[in-house]
């Protein structure tokens, strides 16, 4: 059995001239459009297997990158997860990603940023479910409640003590 949650994996973008490690509004426009985060794995708090996959994401009316994500329950880990997430225990979303560095001469790159590094190209690896998120408003929001396993075998009158 499977669990579906949505949420906030990054804040709205920064700008074209940012120069930094967090994502550029139209690297999270790349990401959406290339479909980058479809598959990648869910973790928790970055570590061990994996517990799950993400199979959407989109960017919301407010530039933030949101994706829905699909968690084995019938692992162990999953399970863990499922209560953690239903109880609130770890209720945001935290990405795991590389950035690359450039680094160039410095007169060069001084001139044009005033910084001799320059963060490259940033590549998502995994998405997290976590107690604290790095960034804030990274959180799930939607979820499935807990399913109640019922037996259909039963009268449905006897169901509602008729």
């Amino acid at each position: 059995m499977s669990l579906l949650i949505c949420g906030i994996a990054n804040p709205r973008g920064e700008g074209d001239d940012y120069n930094g490690l967090h994502l550029k509004d139209s690297e999270i426009d790349e990401v959406v459009q290339a479909r980058e985060m479809i598959g990648l794995p869910v973790k928790i708090e970055h570590k061990g297997i994996g517990i799950g996959t993400v199979v959407s994401a989109f960017k919301d009316g407010d530039g933030r990158l949101n994706c829905v994500m699909e968690i084995n329950r019938d692992e162990v880990e999953g399970a863990i997860a499922q209560e953690w997430i239903h109880d609130s225990t770890a209720s945001e979303l935290s990405l795991g990603y590389v950035v690359d560095i450039e680094q160039s001469d410095p007169a060069v790159l001084q001139a044009v940023s005033g910084k001799p590094l320059r963060a490259g190209r940033k590549k998502i690896l995994e998405v997290s479910i976590v107690r604290k998120g790095a960034r804030e408003g990274c959180r799930i929001y939607s979820h499935a409640k807990k399913v109640i396993e019922q037996d259909h075998g039963k009268d449905w009158r006897e169901a509602f003590g008729i």
